[in-house]
């Protein structure tokens, strides 16, 4: 009997190694990135994908050159700045919709957002937690896969940020590129070697001209960051190694005001007069859609999230010389750069802004709730090593909590269960969770059925007719499914559609 109660409580206290977490954890990043890149395949153009993307595919035509898509984008983006806005990098971008290239390419637009959201989130939270807060590197790794999991599975919009090719990299993609600058921009200001000095040198200015060109959320978010690392390495770790940003900055600066400064930001906003706020009371309202937008951006699972990286961060900040020193600090100004999300949306158009738009702004959320709850924890650890160390003799609260290590495996598979239950109990269980969402539409043949319509309407465009009719979709998956056209040809996303095809009117066919 004593002998099976002490075999019970082995099996009650095992604790998964580094190593095993770190290969669970990547596994649930892997099983929740396969539906999102298998729903890819059914992605379809809309809209703006051939406002952009014509300027490219007339330039190919027009030099008979593959190559030239390129000098269409630079048109583009040239043409745009004098006529729409100033986001240089994005429209390039936008302009090099793989369509362009033939429409059974376009899904490479959907894979290309998809990549560089996780490699801006792995790398930047690599080099948060291994070069700037030095730890172990198993442990490290399960926790940023984790929260790389929570970015892809809690994005705002998985319609307009993965699948919708224009209004994708313009956010989420523009958004993986700026975590990018900030994760070489870290390491350059503490790189050994004259070889890699160079390459993130290089890489920095590269990536600060794309970042300081896209869309004003994700260039105002990175211009505050990389001067705040700026400011933290050589003004309050007096490390001369600093200066190497300064360059970079300036690029970043230069291009920032030419984004913010082009002649098409007027013309925009002479569509917008009335709707947005002035520049004051839109900083103002920033932090009041801040503090708004935070229960919807949590939410129970969430929450269970941070629960679960709780122990891991513990574990993960135990070995670590980094002193957690002034969190409050970090809390507020995470939260005004998080706030500053808001801002540009609030000034142009009057609200918080599209859900393109919330996209890079949840992003940004996740990324700082993560970290503060990292620094936070590390903060506590040290609080409680440093009070335990004044005690001798008897065991204190603290020392036994100090000297707790991993959980057991039954705590993750409590956590597993409560993520579950709260799935199940999920009123939208498709929209809540992008994985699931992808999963259901192709499980569902929605997916497939969409896609299928779609080339039936790409061969009907392909025929010698120059006013076409086309029938009304009868499968709208979501995610895929970004809008419709209509009965009158002088509808913008109609015109869009007969100039991509050189059609004189495209219309959808009538109700009977």
């Amino acid at each position: 009997m004593k002998g099976a109660l002490e075999k019970l409580r082995k099996i009650l206290l095992w604790k998964p190694g580094r190593v095993l977490l770190a290969v669970g954890c990547c596994g649930l990043l892997l099983l929740a990135l396969i539906p999102l890149f298998r729903l890819t395949i059914y992605a379809v153009p809309y809209y703006d994908d051939y406002n952009f993307g014509r300027f490219a595919r007339a330039a190919m035509e027009q030099e008979q050159s593959k190559w030239a898509a390129i000098s269409g984008a630079l048109d583009c983006s040239r043409t745009q700045w004098y006529a729409w806005q100033g986001t240089y990098s994005s429209i390039f971008f936008m302009t090099l919709m793989p369509a362009v290239w033939g429409e059974q390419y376009y899904f490479l637009g959907s894979v290309f957002i998809l990549l560089l959201l996780l490699a801006g989130s792995m790398v930047f939270t690599h080099v948060i937690l291994r070069k700037v807060f030095g730890m172990e590197k198993w442990i490290s790794l399960a926790i940023q896969a984790v929260i790389t999991t929570a970015q892809f599975m809690f994005i705002y919009s998985a319609q307009s940020g993965f699948y919708w090719y224009n209004g994708g990299i313009h956010y989420v993609g523009m958004h993986g590129f700026g975590l990018l600058f900030l994760s070489v921009s870290i390491c350059l200001e503490r790189a050994k070697g004259r070889t890699a000095k160079g390459l993130l040198f290089t890489a920095s200015v590269l990536l600060a001209m794309i970042t300081a060109g896209s869309n004003f959320v994700t260039a105002l978010q990175g211009l505050w960051c990389v001067l705040t690392i700026l400011a933290v390495s050589v003004v309050w770790e007096h490390r001369k190694k600093g200066l190497w940003l300064l360059p970079a900055i300036a690029v970043y600066i230069i291009g920032f005001g030419m984004n913010v400064a082009a002649p098409g930001n007027s013309v925009r906003a002479q569509s917008y007069i009335g709707w947005g706020y002035g520049p004051l009371e839109s900083i103002g309202r920033s932090f009041l859609e801040a503090v708004k937008h935070i229960p919807e951006y949590t939410g129970l699972v969430v929450l269970t999230v941070m629960l679960l990286l709780v122990p891991m961060i513990w574990q993960a900040v135990k070995g670590t010389d980094y002193r957690f020193r002034y969190p409050g600090i970090v809390l507020v100004w995470s939260f005004c750069l998080y706030a500053t999300g808001y801002t540009p949306s609030l000034y142009s158009l009057g609200h918080a802004g599209l859900s393109r738009t919330l996209n890079a702004v949840k992003i940004t959320y996740l990324l700082l709730l993560f970290l503060n709850e990292i620094y936070w924890i590390g903060w506590l650890r040290q609080l409680l090593e440093k009070r335990a160390e004044q005690t001798t003799g008897q065991l204190t609260i603290q020392k036994w909590a100090i000297r707790s290590d991993a959980a057991a495996w039954w705590f993750y598979v409590l956590i597993g269960v409560a993520c579950l239950v709260i799935f199940r109990a999920s009123p939208n269980q498709a929209g809540h969770y992008s994985s699931y969402g992808a999963y259901y539409y192709v499980h569902t043949g929605e997916a497939y059925n969409f896609h299928q319509e779609y080339l039936e309407r790409v061969a009907i465009l392909s025929g010698p007719e120059k006013d076409v009719q086309l029938p009304a979709y009868q499968f709208r998956p979501w995610f895929l499914c970004m809008g419709e056209i209509s009965e009158d040809a002088d509808n913008e996303a109609n015109r869009s559609l007969a100039m991509w095809y050189h059609k004189d009117s495209v219309t959808l066919k009538e109700k009977d």
